[in-house]
């Protein structure tokens, strides 16, 4: 089955519609007008009115999922995944489009490239972070305010700082939230809690 692409002025025209909503009421609607959009989004996430997308590839946004205050989600012809029950605070940028640099050409924003973003179930990202292209959010990690995701960040964890890393792990076994001393061992970590026992 071929993925949904995102119609841009479809997007656009919904965009409209949501400016005479209320900010934090009527997300049937919103998600309806989404749908018609292109968006492949469950019915029961809630988006502030003031959400802008503005994407021509695919997006999909799960079930249960909240989008805050301000959010813009743009980018090219990328695909753009948005979990189950993922809280997206106020402010939040999603870009998944950027350029090469281009040190010949006029300018040094060269051709323009668009680059997937995953964001897996149950991540809770602060306000005003900003996920860039080519990165995965792993699942239940939650991404401080302020920070700025250039690299994937692994699951279960509590990344932050420009650019973006892990400071803190959660140990399943203790229930409790760990020191990590660097990017390498959030990873290694992981991996041993994916291992079966």
């Amino acid at each position: 089955m071929r993925e949904k692409k995102c119609k841009p002025a479809l997007l656009w025209l919904a965009g409209l519609v949501f400016r005479v909503t209320p900010p934090t009421r009527l997300f049937r609607l919103k998600c309806i007008l989404l749908s018609i959009s292109g968006v492949d989004i469950k019915p029961s996430v809630r988006l502030c009115s003031s959400v802008k997308i503005a994407i021509s590839g695919h997006l999909e946004i799960g079930a249960e999922t909240f989008i805050g205050h301000e959010v813009l989600i743009t980018g090219g012809d990328s695909r753009i995944r948005v979990g189950n029950a993922v809280d997206i605070g106020p402010r939040v940028c999603i870009v998944s489009g950027t350029h090469h640099v281009d040190m010949v050409g006029e300018r040094s924003a060269g051709e323009g490239i668009s680059k997937d973003i995953t964001i897996e179930d149950g991540v809770w990202i602060g306000t005003g972070a900003t996920i860039l292209g080519g990165v995965t959010v792993g699942r239940k990690s939650v991404i401080a305010a302020g920070s700025v995701v250039n690299e994937s960040i692994p699951s279960f964890v509590i990344a932050a700082g420009v650019p973006c890393r892990p400071i803190r792990q959660w140990d399943p076994h203790s229930n409790a939230w760990d020191t990590v001393a660097s990017h390498e061992e959030a990873a290694e970590v992981q991996c041993a809690l994916c291992r079966p026992r």
